[in-house]
């Protein structure tokens, strides 16, 4: 079955230019066939993802004290501030680390082969749309990711980190918390930043039009930052209009 699928893959998962409709050939159980490679192709993509971090894991958690580091000035400082409670504390930032590093390293496999395998189903008009899409949503959001690691993040500890010096208070941060805050918060930005994608989309689909969408853009506006202060980790206007400026924007 597996060498049957890989003869055919090439013919039959994306249509030659001029092909209107895409000949599917493959019955119900073919397909399951080819989800359920498609589905081992990207847990091994992710896997290796995550060994590969794994390898690696001491000067890559190093470097994802880097919100940290700014927010107090110095890694000597932050690392004085970074404790663990209990002796497995250490094992979910080992998996925290390994989790979004494994991710990101498969990302770009992971959205290809999901477009492999839909292809049958779509014609030439439609593939002319999801072959930029998906290179648009791999680098958005490696884009979200990266504006919340090294932008959102520092500032939005940093107001935390001059909140508590201001009342005399010592901040001492779990290690768990910590990494925790940074991998889901970063996590949650590159899925943030597939806004622009959910309105292609909508446009598409003819859900929503240009025009609506001009008319209700206050209306967008005022969403986005009830979104962006509920999700934001410091709750500070900073970091606020940090979140909502990019996403107004895309919008």
């Amino acid at each position: 079955m597996r060498s049957h699928m890989e003869e055919n893959s090439d013919q039959e998962m994306f249509p030659e230019d001029g092909q209107d409709e895409p000949a599917l050939t493959m019955s119900f159980l073919d397909h399951l066939e080819a989800f359920r490679w498609t589905i081992i192709y990207c847990l091994s993509a992710f896997a290796g993802g995550a060994i590969l971090v794994g390898v690696f894991i001491g000067p890559i958690s190093r470097g994802f004290q880097y919100p940290l580091n700014r927010a107090y000035g110095s890694a000597e400082l932050a690392s004085q501030n970074l404790i663990t409670y209990s002796p497995m504390g250490v094992f979910s930032v080992l998996i925290q680390v390994v989790f979004l590093g494994g991710l990101l390293m498969s990302l770009p496999f992971i959205i290809y082969m999901m477009a492999r395998f839909v292809g049958p189903a779509l014609n030439e008009r439609e593939l002319r749309v999801v072959r930029p899409c998906c290179v648009a949503t791999c680098l958005l959001f490696v884009l979200g990711v990266l504006f919340s690691f090294f932008l959102v993040l520092p500032m939005t500890l940093t107001f935390s980190v001059k909140i508590n010096e201001f009342f005399g208070f010592d901040l001492l941060w779990a290690a768990s918390d910590y990494y925790s805050l940074v991998v889901w918060f970063s996590l949650a930005m590159g899925f943030f930043f597939q806004f622009p994608m959910v309105i292609i989309l909508l446009v598409y689909l003819e859900i929503v039009s240009t025009t609506m969408l001009r008319r209700f853009r206050r209306h967008v506006f005022l969403g986005l930052a009830i979104f962006s202060a509920l999700v934001t980790p410091g709750g500070d206007p900073i970091t606020l209009m940090m979140m909502t400026a990019p996403m107004y924007g895309f919008y």
